[in-house]
């Protein structure tokens, strides 16, 4: 959750909402003001089941006071990177920086339509590298002298993932470094993986983390509609294989019919392939799903653990927040949350 003064408060009844666009870099300078912003949608998130490494985008139409629509040889603001601001009545929040991935303009030059994405996409999906131990080594000795994949980035690990025990044997082969390091947050224990505001690169086991940093109560609360339990994973199996030796391990009952999945990863240290196949099952069986629209409180952050308030004031329960999309436009400011947490079923 991003720090904010003792003051702020996204759910006043009287709310002046705003959004700030400050280029970086060679641009700086450069601001759109509320003013000029016509819409904006910031999407954000992580995935709780460890499958993917998702990446932060922004769509953003806007009057283009800049002239960011008319690129010459000297102004190309293609790739240009800048910094997103979310404000609620006079305090602004960062929601991240981004690097321009195209430009159009609908109309000569009036309006300019931006589409951009944060580092992962922009740079981790490009940059080709790899990661290679002689033998299994825990995840705090490999981010203590960074290489490869590691090279270049912040990490932030919670304490289990940070003892866990990995193998990456990348020896002759390359791969991009945001499936090096999805590779090595599955190994990790079946840490989720994503990148935060700040660019800092996040392994953690979501799930085992306990309480909550804020709460959701009804003013804040649009709508309550979205309330889903997916279906329950019976059956998960784990194979790879490193320094020529193949290992597998599974976890549930294989029955006709059975929902099963399977991972293959070849940074996993063999011995620790039961105790990988069981976390896999858990993530997979996250799957009661809250989807709310609310207010907005950009403060609020994938990874962030909630509580959620019925409108009567009894809670609905404690859950993880894994996405979020931020609405800005002519109607105000409003927020799209995707929130999960095991079935009581399952508990």
């Amino acid at each position: 959750m991003k720090s904010y003064s003792s003051g702020y408060n996204p759910d006043s009844d009287v709310r002046e909402v705003g959004v700030r666009i400050e280029f970086l870099g060679d641009n700086s300078g450069l601001t759109l003001e509320t003013e000029d912003i016509i819409s904006m949608e910031l999407t954000e998130g992580l995935d709780i089941t460890c499958e993917s490494f998702p990446s932060r985008s922004i769509k953003l139409k806007a009057i283009d006071s800049l002239g960011l629509s008319f690129a010459t040889m000297e102004t190309d603001y293609v790739g240009a990177r800048f910094e997103a601001y979310v404000g609620i009545n006079g305090e602004y929040v960062s929601v991240g920086k981004y690097y321009i991935d195209e430009i159009d303009t609908p109309d000569l030059g009036l309006t300019v339509s931006i589409v951009a994405s944060d580092r992962v996409k922009t740079y981790m999906d490009k940059y080709m590298t790899g990661l290679y131990t002689s033998s299994a080594i825990s995840m705090s000795t490999l981010i203590a002298s960074p290489s490869g994949a590691l090279s270049g980035i912040d990490t932030y690990c919670d304490s289990e993932t940070l003892g866990a025990m990995v193998f990456p044997n990348m020896l002759t082969t390359v791969d991009s470094q945001r499936n090096c390091l999805l590779k090595l947050a599955q190994a990790a224990g079946m840490a989720s993986v994503w990148v935060d505001r700040d660019g800092v690169v996040h392994i953690e086991r979501l799930p085992i983390q306990t309480g909550y940093v804020a709460t959701i109560t009804s003013d804040n609360v649009l709508d309550y509609s979205g309330l889903t339990l997916g279906s329950h994973t019976d059956y998960v199996e784990i194979t790879g294989e490193n320094s020529g030796e193949e290992f597998g391990a599974t976890w549930g009952t294989y029955t006709r019919g059975c929902l099963a999945e399977f991972l293959e990863n070849d940074f996993v240290y063999a011995p620790y392939a039961l105790i990988i196949a069981w976390n896999y099952y858990v993530m997979k069986n996250q799957r009661f799903e809250l989807t709310l629209k609310t207010r907005c409180n950009p403060a609020l952050e994938p990874g962030d653990r909630l509580m959620v308030l019925k409108p009567g004031g009894s809670e609905i329960g404690e859950f993880l927040l894994t996405s979020q999309t931020i609405h800005f436009d002519e109607d105000g400011l409003w927020a799209k949350l995707t929130l999960n947490a095991p079935s009581p079923t399952d508990s």
